[in-house]
């Protein structure tokens, strides 16, 4: 697998061609910062070691289509052309793009399977816009799968989403009770025993229709070495 070494970080490319780069982001990576500013971004990395992106006006940040949060780790595609950037674009705002994810949370299910249908609105908190679990935001919808539990401290789920709003994982996971593990900002508190030192949660795959051949193109990003370490923790201590 061919990786990208740039501006301290290292960033593993599952796919490249003339239209599109696919990557695993590693935890720690912004996608986007000061607006304009490209450096100590995943797009100022790419661009550094060498492999161009499309950087047109409607671009906020050179190929930025769709965005993980600093923390979170996992596949993000980059656009590299034009027709690229008005596809990905189109299939990211219109929900036809499938993401899944992998979230460590705290707690377990008595169900192991569930939806999550709670609309999710901005929240002012000391100079910082978070979200919410709010009546009179937008439409969200979040779905969940239980893959292992680990006695009542933590449960390892697989997460699709209906819709792309701002931390919608961690807050859906918050408003029932099941905040990520590490997530501070939404509700989590430390527990003995369990060292983590970034919010649990890893974008897993990414399906989309390739703007190139018109064909399926599915990535997947292998868990990193901080969160299975975590999770070999949690299956030594409190495995069933």
């Amino acid at each position: 697998m061919q990786e990208l070494e740039a501006e301290g970080f290292v960033v593993p490319v599952l796919y490249l061609d003339d239209d599109t780069i696919i990557v695993n982001k590693p935890s720690g990576l912004a996608v986007m910062t000061k607006p304009g500013q490209v450096a100590g971004t995943l797009s100022g990395v790419v661009l550094a070691a060498g492999v161009s992106l499309y950087a047109g006006t409607e671009a906020e940040v050179p190929g930025v289509v769709h965005r993980l949060d600093k923390d979170t780790s996992g596949v993000m595609v980059l656009a590299r052309s034009a027709r690229a950037w008005l596809s990905l674009h189109g299939q990211i705002g219109e929900h036809t793009a499938n993401k899944e994810y992998v979230a460590l949370v705290s707690g377990t299910f008595t169900e192991k399977r569930g939806w999550i249908d709670v609309p999710i609105g901005a929240l002012r908190s000391h100079g910082l816009l978070l979200r919410q679990a709010d009546s009179s935001g937008r439409p969200s919808r979040t779905s969940f799968e239980v893959i292992r539990s680990f006695s009542t401290r933590a449960s390892l789920l697989r997460v699709t989403i209906q819709t792309g709003r701002t931390h919608q994982i961690r807050v859906h996971c918050s408003y029932i009770g099941h905040p990520v593990l590490g997530d501070y900002t939404y509700g989590y508190r430390a527990q003995s025993g369990i060292d983590v030192k970034r919010q649990m949660l890893h974008s897993f795959a990414l399906a989309f229709v390739s703007p190139a051949t018109g064909t399926q193109v599915c990535a997947v990003a292998a868990l990193p070495e901080d969160f299975k370490s975590v999770l070999g923790v949690l299956a030594r201590d409190y495995g069933q």
